[in-house]
Order: C-alpha cells, then structure tokens, then sequence
C-alpha cells in the first residue's frame, strides 16, 4: 500500500512540474526578459524611430547625488540636438538634460544651463559622463574620459550648496525633448538626435574621475543598459555595433532559483545555499571562459533582490511556491571573467548557460530567463553588511538520511559563499567555501553535520567533492542542532612548495592534481591557486617544426619525471600551526600509486610556510586617513569613516596567488571625501609605509584639476621629491611617479618656475631604480619616458637611445641600440669615450640613463632668445654617479631631433642645452659646445661635446607669415612692380629721347638707374613664368639675370649717393675725367664681376626654389629661379646691399645737414616750406634705395605690418621715380609740353625756355690760379628767377655761400669740372660776385640741385 501512494505522490509530482514548466515556457505578458544592449546601439534615424521613455514602473527617485553616462554620435549637422532630457513631475523645467547646439555641448540641472564648445563632433562617438552631488556649485561633465570646463550660460546659475535634489517621478527620454500637453507626453521637434546613442546608465552616486575615466564598461547602479526598462516603438530596433563593444571581468548574477525535491519536500535556505553553490560550480564549468565565483548569497523569494530588478513576485513562478517539493529563492552570484571579454556576450552566453535545467543528486534546479540579471560591477568588493563568516566546507544534505539540520524557512535569513575556486574547462577544481548564514537572533551555537561525497565529471576528468563538516551559525530558537563537543576551530593557511617525481605516463599536471586531491582535500584540507611550476624528464624530447614554423614539443613520459609545483593549503584544524605544518608534511611524504603512475615526494623537497595574518596598515585616503587593525587571510574588518563616523568604510584581507595575505582595497564608498585639493596634502608628512597613498591620491587630485596654480604644483613636486627619498624606487612606484609628472606636464599649469625641479625628479627616478631584470628598462607615459641601462663595461663600445610614436595619448616607444627610423621624433647615440668617466663601484655595473620629453613648454624660459622657440622635443643622456661633469668630449655626443614645424629654407636652427643654472636658476637654453652638424626641413643633427638635455631651437623671426597675408603680399608686389615697369618704361624714353634732359650728371645716372629697375622688375615678373618650364639650364640663366639686375640697381643708386656727396659736400677742386663713362663701368661691371665668380665658383649656387620664400623678394610663387646657397645669397645679396644702403644712409644724413646749414644762412623770407623740405626729402629716399632697408627691420610683432611697407614702397619705386623726376619737374614738363602736345597746348622751343637761360661765353684755360680761394664762375643756364650770392673776403680767406631753397628744378644740376684760375665777366650778371669782375667756378648747383637726383 505504501508504494501505491508513494508511486501517486510522485505521479502528482511530476504533474506539477510539467505543469510548471509549460507555464514558466509560456510568455506572461507582464514578464519581460532582461536583454542586454551592452555593444549595441540605438539608431534613431531609423523610420519611426525617434526616442526611447523610460517606463512608468521605473521612475526615478529623488536624488542628492547622481551620476549619467551616455555615448552619442551625431550623423547629421542639425542646429539643436538632445542626448536625453529628465522632466521635473510637475512639468515646468527639464530637472536634469544633455542638449547641444552644433559641436556646443549644453548641460542642464535644475532649468539652469552651462555650456561647453566644440567638443561635439560629427561622425564621432563621445563618451559624455555627468556627475553632481548637493555640496556642489555646477556638476562635473567628463567627455571621453576627460573634464571639461563648463561655462555657466548666464549669471547666477551657479547653484547653492545642499539646494536642490533630483526631483522623483519625473519623466525621462533619450535623443528628444519633450513635455505635456494636456496630460500627454509631446515632442519637441527640431531638438531631436540625428544619429545613434549607446551605454545610457544612471547611478546614485557621484562617481570619481577616477571611476570614469578607468571603469567605463561599468553598469549603472539605478538604471542599466538594458531593453526591459524602455517604452519604444516597434521597428526602433537595438543595432549591433562593434564601437560599443566593452570588455569587463567583474559581473553580479541576480536570478530566481527553482528548486525541486524528488521527495516532495520544501528546501530550506540553507540546503539551497549550498544548492546553489554546487549547481554554479557545476554550470560555469560548461563554459569555455575561464570563471573565478566569487561569492554566492541565496534570499528568500520576493526579496529587495529581485524586486528591484522585476521581480517574481505576482508572476507566474509564484503561483505554485506551495507546490510539493517546489521551492523559490532568490539567488545572488559575483564572477571574475578570468580572460576578458565583451559585456554583451557574456551576458548573452550566461544567460544562456543559466536558463538550461541541471540534476544535482535529487534535486532538480531550474530557473527562467526572464528573471536572469547579469550587470557588470566595478570591482568584487565584500558585502559586508553581516557579520565576519565562520568557515565550513560541506556537500549537500542526501534525503535518506535524519534531517537533524533540517532549518525551517526564515524570512530574515541570509547566506553567503565567499569562494576562491575557479573553473576552467579542462582542470579540475577544489573548492574552499566560506559560509555565511546570518539570524536575525543574537544567539549563537555551532553545530556540524556530516554528508557523504557527491561526484562530478568536468570535461573528461573526473573530480570527486569529498564530505566535510560545516560550521554553521543560526537561530537556536528555530531549530534544534547538535553542537560540537570540541574546542574552537582554528582557520589557517600554508603556502606548501613540492618537487615530485613521477614514474609513469599521462599529464603530469592531471597527475598531481588528483594526488594533492586524494591525499589532503579527504583531510580537510583544501588545495587553493595551485601552479605547476617546472619540468624535467630523462627520457629522449623530440621537436617537431610544423609548416607555420610552430614548434610542437611531444614528450616522452616513459622514465621518470621531476616536476616543482606550489600551493595554498586552508586548513580547519584544532591544533597549533607547527602541529599542522608537520601534518601535512607526513601527508606529502607518503608514497601515491595510481594504476601505473608513481608519485613520490623526498621530505626535503617539501617547504611548508604559514601564511600569517594581514599586518596593521595606516591606510592615508582622499576620505581620510584609516588604521586597519590586524586581519585573517579571508576576513573582513570595518572602520567608521572620517568625515561621517556613522558610515562605516570594510576592507578585505586575501589570499593572493603569489603574495600571500594581501590587504585588497578598501571599499570607502560610503565616506565622504575630506582631502579636496592639493593644498590638503601639505599637513601630511611622507614616509616610506604611506608613500604609495600620497603618490594615489595626487594622481587622483591631478585627474580632477588640470589647472594647478604655483603653490598646487609645487605642493605635488615637493612631495613628489619627499617620496623618492624616502622610498625604495621600484619599478611599480617609479611608474607611477612618471605617470603624474606626465599629468603635470599635459597640464594647464605655469611650468616655468618648475622646470629645474621636474627635471630632477625624473632624473632621480631613473637614479635610484632597482629590482628590474634584464640589462635596461623603460618607463614611458604620454609626455615623458626614461629608460636606465646597466652598463657592461668590458663589452662597451656604443650606446644608442631612439624615441619614435609621440602621438598625442599614446606612450611613446623606446628603442636601444637600433637605428634611426622614418618614425623616430628624438635619437641620441652616445660614443664609447664616455666610459672612462663611469663611476668604479665594486660590483656594481655603471648605469647610462636617458630621458626624453614630449611637453616643449616645459622648457620655457624666463627670457626667451629674440626669435627663437624650441621646435623639437627634448632628449637627454646622463650617467649616474659619474666622476665629474662629462664635458670636453673627442668623441662628442650626436643628437638626432625632429622638427616640430617643418624647417623653411630661410629659417636658422640653433642647437642647444638646458642650462640649469641660466636665469637666477630657472634653467635657460645655452648653446656652449654644441653645435649643427647638418639640418633639412625635417631633422636636424647635433654634435655636442658633453651630456645633458639637447634640444633645437628655430629662428622664428625669419618664420615665414601665414598664408593668407603671403598672398596678399604677393598680389601687391607682382601689381607693384608691374604699375613700376610701365611707368620706369616712360621714364627711360623721356630721358633718352629728350636730349635736352639728360645733358648733365645727374639725368645720366637717373637714366641708368631706370634702366636696371626696369630690368630687375621684368624679370621678377617673368621669373615664375620661365621656371615653370622646368629648364635646368634657363633657370640658371633667369637667376643669375636676376640676381645681376638686383646688384645693378643698388650699385647705381649707391652712384648717385657718391655724386651727390660730390656735389654739395666736396664742392670745390673736385674734377674726374670721364665722369659718366667711369660711372657705367662701375654701375654695370661690379655687379657683372660679382655674378661671374658665382657662376664660375658654384654654378649650383642657382636653381629653382620649390618653397614658399618670403626673403627680401617676398615672392611665394611655388617655383622661382633665385639664389639657393644660403652663403652666396649672404655674402652676394645682403652684405653687398647692406652696404649700400649703409653708405646712402650715411650720404643721405650729410646731405640734409649741409641743406639745413645752408637754410639757416638765408636771408629772412627767402627760405622754402616745409611741404618743399619734406618732398625733396622723400624723393631723395626713393632715390636712394633707402626704402629697402625696411626689409632688415621685418622682426618680432611688427614684423607683418613692416613687410606689407616694404612691399608697397619698394615694388612702387620705379613709379614714384616716375612722379618726383618726370612729372613734378617744370623743365620736364616743359619738353613735354614742346615735344608731344599740339594747339593750345603745345609750348614753343624758344618762348620760355630762351628768357631763363643765361649764355656763358667759351674760354681757354687759364694758367695755374695764383689765388686758391678764388675761381672763375661760369653761368649755367636756369630757369629760375632766383640767384646765387656768393660772396668772398679774401683778406680773412674766407667765403660765405648763400644757398638755395629746395623748392627749385633746373635743367642741369651737377656738373664736376677741373678747378679752374682765370676771370671771365659774365654778361647781364648782377650780383655781388661779377660786380667785382670776378667769377668763381663753376657751381654743382644753381638755386639748389636737380631734381633728377636729388629732391626738389
């Protein structure tokens, strides 16, 4: 009879569980599944696909902090556009947005807005993180992991601190604006996004710079990335995008547990702890990721747990909790993915694995994927709102036997696994679990219970769990136990290193796995991070190279093998630790067989050593500063926060792989921070246990401010220096000492007080390091990297050091030893002379170190060199603890840089070192001892004969300007000199065809002088033309033509200077025969002479010019034939025109100083206006060329402005010629007049021109004059109606000369004969001088000087 109803009981049984099944199979409408967006993004210029609102069922709470991180990428250039808008409840402001106008950025809390420009681009994800908490004045907005400064859209919106919280029950949509229009949502056309949005989460607290700049693969907190919280059209589909793929290793698994029991009982919560542990252990090995479960924790159904995530409560699952044998959990579960992967597929894969059914012994688990959670964690902190757990391991409860442990379900009740185990696919697993079971009662007791072994198979090995005891802790009031009569049960930890060998075939690995397994975990003790270490064998390897050159090693297992392998052992024991050491050594001793295979282990071989307790830590954090107490391996502490006591900060002590007891970071989520800026730091005195906090939390401080004022950075720098000298600088520490220099130098802060002191840091770092392996190692961040080599001093004979890959936010790559590339920006190579000044340090190998630096305005100076900027990065070589500075080098150093700017061919580089002790010890560049081997447009090589820090500077006063004022530059200078042609061109054919114009000197030398800049402007007009054709052969030809014009038209204004200094300073005795002959072959055989040599020295000194060359000619035109030897163009063009231009100055000041002594000897009211003064003053500038010395004052700021001066004067010289000598002289005009016009106009020869001239009667020279101060005048003719008095006392030897005005134009002006002796009377001559009989020699002037040369 009994087995009738047990068989009817089971038939219900299984009637329910189909039943259930096909429910749980059937889609209730209010179940939705939880899936993930995570690597998926929301096109929403997909059709009918315009925003996403969040449902009703999650409304957002009110909120005194927060933090919103969206990825959004812009397709289309729409003026205004939303990430997404949170309406207040009562619908009168946005109470929390990210809006944007073009590429502006606009920030909205509280109906207050701040902008930022130009961060939003098109066609580009940003990552835009949002932080605030009520103490703040404006929220925080980070934008690809970096802060921007926000500028509040108008005053007073910043806010008040403790003002304002998120308003609840808001309502909130992606990529649109919205309100309400009676009642019914309405979209705000016009605002929305034109393109994608991905990775919208919200958390409920402010998350550090820190948090988002290193954990963005992180889930919010309150709302996640997920498609069940969203109300959206049908067809507005999530689309896969391989951008928005995230790899994340920390993962919490929220989900509801079925469990069904074959004999129709209720599983109580602790049976299905341990449930739940076995079936994880058990499913995660079916999964080919490598798995670390963390903790497990089980909660009775319609917890906070998954309520707050959709719960089961209400739904289907809950209508049979009454069902026989059926009972609900809610299940909780933290994983480490020991090999990363992509958020989205391992939640899809877990999912999954998790939804499959599973039979662990007699119990069936099942679960539905609808209440599956899986949401990515910023770390696996400890969940320590309990108390410390006691440690157990245990196998579940077998039906058959007295339930003496049986617990009824409590609804405060929860437990807790906290394991080290991982799973893999092909290795077995010991598990160690720590149990947490927590009452609601004060009442404690222990109680144990036995089970037997359950077995499991993980991927063709077979794993046996053994039976354990367990500690459990519970309410004595709800249940009756059996309490262990034994003393208190001590949890400790060894570190176990073994050397076996193994007589036999198969795995080595597999091998000692299982002996570990059969020889202790039946102990209980647990075998925890087990490591094959080494192998060796005596029988024969053979390598086989497979046709892809991989080599495959078959090993041959038939002798004996020795193989090193270590472990952590946890032990429960109640003996002490030496006790347990010599237990588990006797253990290890014993001899394993296994079929054929042979284990044995020598008692030498085996090191057994306690892992003792975490010590005692001063832990100094941004919240203040923490004394964690002593703390077992496995256990939690807590400690009341510094700036709230009634929060409270846990900490964790864990059992390392490789170290041991290791304290993990501290969970201080709930603590304020109390350390705010850097000032904060100063109170704080460094030591070497607190080094490693200072050097975290100035990096944290540097992430949150980039702008760090003098007394902020030389706070950091000097703790910075503190820390070195107080520490041991190991690689780990001097990574991250290089990492905030980095920071610093990528900063907004004044460096130049601090160069000096940076510097020393960065040396000292690459100084003291120690505990690297190999000959050399390098630290590299984004604007600094130093790499230290240790010298073998017997193998010594060069030593190179390379940098290449600057890009901005990438590290630089070092390269040692290895040539030069296209890629390197800095390269030194040191000669093997150095070695003779490395330090004698016994046993101790000479260390060289190299630093380069990527910041250039690091090394500004406090008096920056006229013109000249750094246009390389910084390199640097020193040897520590060298015998003296290493200067005077035979063998120098050569530094190879690269040009930040491309080199232009008239641009100058300097090479130079930092000089230290330059500008009152700021440091300056210095150029002693260096100098340039050889520069292009790109590199440029020194050779310097000591080490230091090496670097380029440019002459950027000859930089040339932009391009837009070289344009506007050369249009003027090409309609210049093309308006000077046509109007030289007129000039010429006056004075040529006009004798009566060119009798004198000075006509001569005017008509010369046009000649050469006519030619020298028609051939700069045709040069750009002719080199077009790309005639090696007429390019030179051009040149040279060119560059002969040019010296040509200096050369015959430097005649002019010399014939007017002739004539109005060396007056009298002056004559030169063949004046004009003599002059002509100076005007035009200098500049032949000077050419020839070119031409016949360095023919190569002419070619074509392929840049943009803004030098003296000013022409940009992309091929112009000119002179491209940079020392023929000195010596040639601009020695030789600076000494013309020398020269006319100097003549031009002589003269003006005569003119003024000669005005001031004029009698009242017969001197000449200033309007005169000032026009013969400018015609004789143009006459002169002095216009062209502008070129030679065209520096610094006024540098653009003087070249546009240049370029009007000086291409516009032949036309003001032209004006001041042609068309403003009467006598010209004159001829005009008689020559060219007809009627009215026309002037005859004889009318005016015969009244003013005076005629001068032919003599014969007279013998010597007896009289040296006397001479014989001769009339010239003249047009004016002024004279000249001159008047001689000759009892005194004196002679007063009354001089013209400059206001008059004659016919002839300078005229040098031979002094002369004789007398001659001058007819219709009234003044003073013939009155007498007498007549002087003839004047170079008459009423003044022509105009042709000289001004009028």
């Amino acid at each position: 009879m009994w087995w009738r109803m047990e068989k009817r009981n089971k038939l219900v049984q299984v009637l329910f569980i189909f039943l259930i099944q096909c429910i749980i199979a059937s889609k209730d409408e209010g179940l939705v599944n939880a899936t993930s967006l995570w690597g998926k993004k929301i096109d929403f210029m997909q059709k009918d696909c315009s925003f996403w609102l969040l449902k009703n069922e999650r409304k957002i709470p009110s909120l005194n902090e927060l933090s919103v991180c969206v990825n959004i990428k812009r397709k289309l250039s729409n003026s205004y556009w939303t990430a997404f808008t949170y309406l207040h409840p009562n619908k009168t402001r946005i109470e929390l947005g990210l809006k944007g106008f073009g590429t502006e950025l606009h920030v909205i809390m509280f109906g207050r807005v701040w902008t930022k420009s130009s961060v939003v681009s098109l066609d580009n994800w940003h990552s835009i993180c949002m932080t605030w908490s009520n103490s703040m004045t404006e929220p925080k907005v980070y934008i690809n992991g970096t802060k921007v400064e926000l500028k509040p859209q108008s005053k007073g919106t910043a806010l008040h601190p403790n003002c304002c919280s998120v308003a609840a029950g808001g309502t909130l949509t992606l990529a649109v604006a919205h309100n309400f229009v009676k009642n019914k949502i309405s979209i705000e056309t016009g605002t929305e996004l034109k393109g994608s949005l991905s990775l919208f989460r919200v958390w409920k607290r402010a998350r550090s710079a820190q948090d988002i700049s290193t954990m963005a693969c992180t889930d919010g907190d309150m709302l996640h990335w997920e498609k069940r919280i969203w109300n959206k059209a049908e067809d507005c589909k999530p689309i896969q995008d391989l951008t928005q793929k995230c790899d994340w290793p920390f993962y919490e698994v929220k989900l509801v547990l079925i469990i069904i029991r074959e004999d129709g009982n209720k599983t109580n919560i602790y049976d299905a702890r341990e449930v739940a542990h076995q079936w994880l252990t058990q499913a995660l090995q079916e999964w080919p990721n490598p798995v670390h479960l963390h903790k497990v924790k089980v909660f009775p159904i319609g917890s906070t747990l998954t309520r707050s995530n959709g719960s089961a409560k209400g739904g289907t699952m809950q209508q049979f909790a009454t069902s026989p044998g059926l009972s609900q959990f809610d299940c909780l579960a933290h994983l480490n993915v020991i090999s990363n992967a992509d958020v989205g597929e391992i939640q899809d894969e877990l999912t999954e694995i998790l939804a499959k059914r599973y039979k662990i012994d007699h119990y069936e688990i099942k679960t539905d994927a609808n209440f599956i959670f899986i949401y990515t964690l910023d770390d696996l902190l400890p969940d320590l709102d309990t108390n410390p757990p006691l440690t157990a391991t245990e196998s579940l409860p077998h039906t058959t036997e007295t339930q003496t442990t049986t617990i009824p379900q409590l609804t405060s009740t929860t437990t807790e696994i906290i394991t080290t185990a991982q799973t893999t696919g092909t290795t077995p697993n010991q598990v160690a679990i720590t149990t947490e079971v927590v009452s609601s009662s004060t009442e404690t007791k222990k109680i144990t219970t036995s089970t037997p072994s359950m077995e499991t198979t993980l991927a063709g090995s077979s794993t046996t769990f053994l039976s354990s005891t367990r500690s459990l802790t519970f309410n004595t009031a709800a249940c009756s136990s059996t309490i262990s009569p034994e003393g208190n049960i001590s949890e400790n930890y060894f570190s176990v290193n073994v050397n076996v060998t193994i007589n036999g075939s198969g795995d080595p690995e597999n091998i000692i796995t299982t002996w570990l397994h059969e020889t202790l975990s039946g102990k209980g003790i647990h075998v925890l991070h087990f490591k094959l270490l080494t192998s060796s064998t005596h029988a024969q390897k053979r390598s086989v190279e497979t046709e892809s050159f991989k080599v495959e090693r078959k090993r041959s297992l038939l002798s004996v093998t020795s193989h090193s392998c270590v472990f952590h052992a946890q032990v429960t024991t109640y003996t002490d630790i030496r006790e347990t050491e010599k237990w588990i050594h006797g253990l290890l001793e014993k001899q394993y067989t296994s079929g054929a295979v042979l284990l044995k282990a020598q008692p030498e071989d085996i090191l057994i050593s306690y892992i003792g307790p975490c010590p005692e830590h001063n832990h100094h954090t941004r919240q203040g500063l923490f004394s964690w107490s002593q703390t077992g391996v496995q256990r939690n502490t807590s400690l009341s926060c510094v700036g709230n006591p009634k929060k409270l900060a846990y900490r964790q002590c864990l059992l390392d792989a490789n170290v041991g007891a290791l304290w993990k970071s501290p969970d201080l989520r709930q603590c304020q921070v109390v350390v705010n800026s850097v000032s904060d730091l100063e109170d704080i005195t460094v030591t070497y246990d607190n080094a490693e906090d200072i050097l975290i939390m100035i990096e944290d401080l540097i992430h949150e401010n980039k702008n760090l004022d003098e007394y902020e950075l030389s706070t950091v720098l000097d703790k910075l220096a503190d820390v070195i000298n107080v520490s041991v600088i190991t690689p780990p520490l001097g990574e991250v000492i290089i990492n905030i220099t980095s920071d610093i130098l990528e900063s907004d802060s004044n460096l130049l007080p601090f160069t000096n002191s940076i510097l020393n840091i960065t040396e000292s770092v690459g100084d003291q390091m120690l505990g690297f392996s190999g000959e050399s190692f390098s630290l590299t961040a984004p604007a600094l990297a130093i790499s230290v080599v240790n010298i073998d001093q017997g193998n010594f004979h060069n030593l190179t050091f390379g940098v290449s890959s600057t890009n901005k936010g990438l590290n630089p790559e070092i390269h040692i030893n290895r040539e030069p590339f296209s890629g390197t920006v800095a390269f030194i190579s040191l000669p093997s002379e150095i070695q003779e000044r490395f330090p004698i340090i016994n046993n101790t190998s000479p260390r060289v170190q190299f630093q380069f630096y990527g910041v250039p305005t690091l090394f500004q100076t406090k008096d920056d060199p006229d013109g000249k900027r750094l246009n390389t990065y910084v390199v640097s070589a020193s040897v520590t603890n060298a015998t003296g500075c290493i200067e005077n080098l035979k063998e120098y150093v050569a530094v190879t840089l690269h040009h930040l700017t491309s080199k232009k061919k008239d641009q100058d580089v300097q090479c130079v070192f930092w000089d230290f002790n330059k500008n009152d010890g700021y440091g300056g560049w210095n150029p002693k001892g260096c100098w340039t081997y050889n520069s292009s447009s790109d590199y440029t090589t020194c050779l310097c004969d000591h080490m230091t820090h090496f670097g380029v500077l440019l002459d950027v006063s000859r930089t040339p300007i932009d391009e837009k004022n070289e344009q506007i530059l050369t249009l003027i200078t090409y309609m210049g000199c093309g308006v000077s042609s046509c109007f030289l061109g007129i000039t010429v054919l006056t004075y040529t065809l006009l004798e009566k114009l060119r009798r004198d000197y000075p006509s001569k030398i005017l008509l010369n002088l046009s000649l050469a800049l006519l030619g020298l402007n028609l051939v700069f007009l045709l040069n750009s033309w002719i080199s077009s054709f790309g005639i090696y052969g007429l390019c030179i030809a051009v040149a040279v033509t060119l560059h002969y014009f040019l010296l040509t038209s200096f050369t015959w204004m430097g005649l002019g200077a010399v014939n007017m200094y002739f004539a109005l300073v060396k007056v009298f005795n002056v004559y030169v025969p063949s004046y004009i002959l003599k002059f002509c072959l100076l005007g035009w055989g200098i500049p032949l002479i000077i050419c020839g040599l070119v031409v016949a020295i360095k023919r190569d000194a002419y070619g074509m010019n392929t840049m943009s060359d803004s030098q003296m000619t000013l022409d940009d035109s992309e091929m112009f034939c000119w002179v491209q030897n940079d020392v023929v163009f000195y010596v040639s063009v601009v020695s030789y025109i600076a000494f013309i231009l020398l020269c006319n100055g100097s003549i031009f000041l002589v003269v003006l100083i005569q003119i003024r002594n000669m005005q001031v000897n004029q009698p009242a009211g017969t001197r000449s206006g200033i309007l005169k003064d000032l026009r013969a003053v400018v015609s004789l500038t143009f006459l002169l060329g002095l216009t062209w010395s502008v070129a030679f004052l065209a520096w610094g700021p006024v540098k653009v402005f003087l070249l546009y001066l240049f370029s009007i004067l000086n291409s516009l010289q032949g036309f003001f010629i032209f004006v001041f000598h042609c068309l403003m002289k009467e006598n010209v005009r004159k001829q005009w007049r008689i020559h060219l016009c007809c009627g009215a106009f026309k002037l005859q020869e004889c009318s005016e021109w015969s009244q003013t001239a005076t005629v001068v009667p032919k003599h014969k020279p007279n013998p010597p004059n007896t009289f040296p101060f006397m001479a014989s005048v001769r009339s010239i003719k003249s047009n004016s109606t002024q004279s000249s008095t001159v008047s001689l006392e000759s009892n005194q030897h004196q002679m007063t000369i009354t001089r013209p005005d400059l206001g008059f134009v004659y016919e002839n002006s300078f005229v040098i004969p031979r002094a002369r002796a004789g007398l001659m009377v001058l007819p219709y001559d009234t003044s003073p001088a013939t009155a007498s009989g007498l007549e002087f020699p003839s004047r170079p002037w008459k009423n003044g000087f022509d105009a042709d040369i000289y001004p009028t």
